[in-house]
């Protein structure tokens, strides 16, 4: 893992809590999003304040569509984070997905991972 990656991690897991990062996946978005950039992902719209990286958190890996789960805006140059609860991931079958598996918690199915976003 990079330094870029364990960041953001430590700033999911600042947010989710050691224990719920256990059993969650996590997907870091290769695109960075600018200041005020209105952004549609699953079920919600992001629209962050500064430069920000989008991860998507699956509280439920386990579990079909339409279930618990998360986006955190993360500022680029700064410490600022926006959570926005959601229950549709943003990986849709008729387009391809700018995410990618950042982290598997040991107590999440391996078989959940989203593998084929790209």
């Amino acid at each position: 893992m990079t330094e870029y990656e364990q960041r953001i991690l430590d700033k999911v897991r600042d947010n989710l809590g050691t224990c719920r990062l256990a059993g969650s996946v996590v997907y870091l978005d290769r695109q960075s999003y600018y200041a005020r950039e209105r952004v549609k992902f699953g079920d919600v719209i992001i629209e962050a304040p500064w430069y920000a990286d989008i991860v998507f958190v699956d509280l439920e890996p386990g579990a079909n569509w339409g279930h618990a789960c998360f986006y955190l805006a993360i500022r680029r140059d700064g410490d600022e984070v926006i959570q926005v609860e959601a229950q549709m991931p943003p990986f849709l079958k008729n387009k391809a997905s700018t995410f990618c598996l950042l982290w598997r918690g040991p107590l999440a199915p391996e078989w959940a991972v989203a593998t084929n976003q790209d």
